[in-house]
């Protein structure tokens, strides 16, 4: 895993790529960054003529289809956090799972490991957005071993249909019912009809009624870090046309719409609501800024927009 920065200059090509963050493989790092300075983009303009521009920060992650293992001393210090985890020394625990992060040459499998570990201590926390944000890490790297068909996954399936569960109900209690249902329609694609999908199922349905009849879906938002010290950012899926975002604390940079028929920049601030464009679908709101930056995202029903003031 590889996080880095890099400029587009005025003819496009890519300069000043640096790396910022790094699970310490030197072979990779090289490739990242040969690859990255190889890429060329189309100009930004500004008042008709190119200008050179900052790219936002991205994450290369790369996975092999190989047998899953953890090395000998991450999987003594991942035990020993369980074991205290077990006897309630909770922050003993997140003491090691510090140490787990910051482990020289993590690997794939370790890297699913922590965040399963981090996803379990931000539960006994009631930091649900942390929770969250683990757990959909948990959830990126085995999608791309299932989206793959590889023969070799990071969570046995039956742990990975109680972690997607798990996740639906963090993004419900959170009134993300677009997310949820993403995250129902993945279980259903693994075993639809187990008792624990049907058991989501049952909640989702529950849920969108109550949260349909909301004149104004309100969900909390937190920009995260990419990586170490790095800016931030913030998706959230949509469930009705007309959006907003307020209650702003921190800094946001830009703001875009990302939908199955493409993305669009949307101007912030705004004095009016944003609007997904007829015809487009599958769309969340992407926000970026500084990391911690904290915000409400706002969906309307149409009578809301229409009621006189």
């Amino acid at each position: 895993m590889v996080g880095l920065h890099y400029d587009i200059d005025e003819t496009g090509n890519v300069v000043n790529a640096i790396i910022q963050s790094t699970n310490g493989v030197l072979e990779v790092e090289q490739a990242v960054l040969q690859q990255v300075n190889a890429m060329q983009f189309r100009p930004a303009q500004r008042s008709g003529k190119p200008v050179k521009v900052s790219a936002d920060p991205v994450v290369y992650t790369w996975i092999l289809d190989k047998p899953r293992e953890m090395s000998p001393r991450f999987a003594e210090l991942y035990q020993q956090a369980w074991d205290l985890y077990a006897a309630e020394n909770y922050d003993a625990a997140f003491d090691i799972a510090i140490k787990l992060k910051a482990y020289p040459g993590r690997n794939a499998k370790e890297e699913v490991k922590f965040q399963v570990l981090a996803a379990s201590l931000a539960s006994r926390w009631s930091d649900e957005a942390a929770e969250l944000q683990h757990l959909s890490r948990v959830v990126e790297f085995q999608s791309l071993a299932l989206n793959n068909n590889f023969n070799n996954s990071y969570v046995p399936t039956q742990q990975y249909l109680q972690i997607l569960k798990r996740m639906q109900t963090l993004q419900l209690n959170n009134r993300m019912l677009a997310d949820a249902g993403n995250t129902l329609d993945r279980m259903q694609s693994l075993d639809r009809g187990s008792e624990v999908v049907a058991e989501a199922a049952s909640q989702y349905s529950q849920a969108e009624q109550e949260i349909q009849a909301l004149p104004d879906v309100v969900i909390a938002g937190e920009l995260v870090p990419l990586y170490r010290e790095g800016s931030g950012s913030w998706k959230a899926g949509l469930s009705r046309r007309d959006f907003s975002i307020s209650d702003v604390r921190g800094r946001v940079g830009a703001v875009f719409l990302v939908c199955a028929a493409g993305e669009r920049s949307l101007r912030y601030p705004s004095r009016e609501p944003w609007a997904i464009p007829t015809g487009w679908s599958q769309c969340k709101i992407d926000v970026t800024g500084k990391a911690g930056t904290r915000l409400v995202l706002h969906q309307y029903a149409p009578e809301q927009l229409s009621a006189p003031q």
